[in-house]
């Protein structure tokens, strides 16, 4: 039997690279990401490429502190924002060429606006909307569509709908 994946965020590019770097493609009927970045982020390749190293370590460690209390023993919070720029997103799309014989499908949300948002989505989604446009505080509208449908959930009025509450 064929498994039909349903990922969320980071969790689409390794399904993508399962399905055809490691091997999964003969186990899969299709794969529907939510909120992925798949084409990256350009605010994170900008940050990375503007702000000073010691303010990128300084708040790496801040996310590495946090994300070790939630149980990650080894967290890299600079690396997975490397691999999420728009430039590692471009050559990673290059190496993961979609099966012909699985069906891609996306599904994603844009935040209206940051207030009552939680950290650190109040935050980003203004800098990522300058950067990328619309987006639900990590991830830029455009950046999620992938596959033979996209469907966008987009609430009218209030925040919207935000990358976190797209998995609560």
């Amino acid at each position: 039997e064929k498994v039909n994946i349903i990922a969320h965020s980071k969790g689409g590019l390794d399904s993508r690279y399962a399905i055809s770097v490691c091997g999964a493609s003969p186990y899969v009927a299709s794969l529907t990401t939510i909120n992925t970045p798949h084409r990256g982020c350009i605010f994170a390749d900008y940050l990375l490429d503007k702000i000073p190293e010691r303010v990128q370590q300084r708040v790496a460690r801040t996310y590495n502190a946090a994300l070790s209390k939630c149980g990650d023993h080894d967290p890299d919070f600079l690396e997975a924002v490397r691999d999420l720029t728009a430039s590692a997103c471009a050559r990673l799309n290059q190496q993961l060429p979609d099966d012909p014989s699985i069906y891609y499908q996306s599904v994603g949300s844009t935040m209206n606006h940051a207030v009552s948002g939680r950290f650190p989505l109040n935050m980003s989604y203004p800098l990522v909307r300058h950067f990328d446009g619309a987006n639900d505080g990590l991830v830029a509208l455009d950046s999620m569509q992938w596959g033979s449908s996209f469907i966008r959930l987009q609430i009218p009025e209030g925040r919207g709908i935000s990358h976190g509450d797209m998995i609560d």
